[in-house]
């Protein structure tokens, strides 16, 4: 009867040296996917961005970016040429108004999808995801839920400030400049004084 014969020690060491090598090899290309995951997401908010701010000033109506914060999703909505902007003293007030009233949640908003800039819903990519929206109407970064950019028909844009981060805990920061609606992309996450120039 013939002995079946197993794998020495020099062997099974070469196996897990090749097997070192092939994962320290990949390890940076994963990282690199994540980062060109985040630098492309960025790259189309701000392209979204622009174009939401060219139509409110070609169609005289405001509009809006919406950031869902829970669902990892962003798209633009259109509403009436003058639009009352929440700020955090409202919505405190509005929260207080629905906890007291009958009535089922908030009265419905006059803004609606702008179809022409996003079809649909525009999901962020596996990985990444909003860390916080900062505006200078609200005193802290909104973590949770919706956050709003708005833009109005006479080229103004409300300021705000868009961290985004990845799974590798790599983070960008979007700017959103209250004039041309430009946006500037920061492959770091600023603080809201050096983003709204605040001292």
């Amino acid at each position: 009867m013939k002995g079946t014969r197993g794998f020495t020690l020099i062997e099974l060491l070469v196996v897990v040296a090749i097997i070192g090598l092939i994962t320290a090899t990949a390890m940076p290309t994963i990282t690199s996917y994540f980062k060109l995951s985040l630098n492309s997401t960025a790259r189309e908010m701000a392209e979204t961005i622009k174009e939401a701010y060219n139509s409110a000033v070609i169609t005289g109506n405001v509009h809006r970016v919406v950031y869902d914060l829970k669902e990892h999703q962003y798209w633009v909505e259109a509403g009436p040429p003058t639009a009352v902007l929440e700020t955090q003293e409202s919505r405190e007030r509005d929260s207080r108004r629905t906890k007291t009233s009958k009535e089922e949640g908030p009265p419905p908003s006059p803004f609606k999808m702008q179809k022409s800039v996003t079809r649909k819903k525009q999901n962020l990519p596996r990985g990444v995801e909003f860390e916080d929206i900062v505006t200078q109407r609200f005193k802290e970064p909104i973590s949770e839920g919706l956050a709003y950019s708005h833009f109005f028909p006479h080229g103004i844009s409300e300021r705000t400030l868009v961290h985004l981060k990845d799974d590798s805990e790599h983070h960008l920061s979007l700017v959103i400049s209250p004039v041309l609606g430009r946006t500037d992309v920061y492959e770091r996450q600023i603080p809201r004084e050096e983003a709204f120039n605040e001292k």
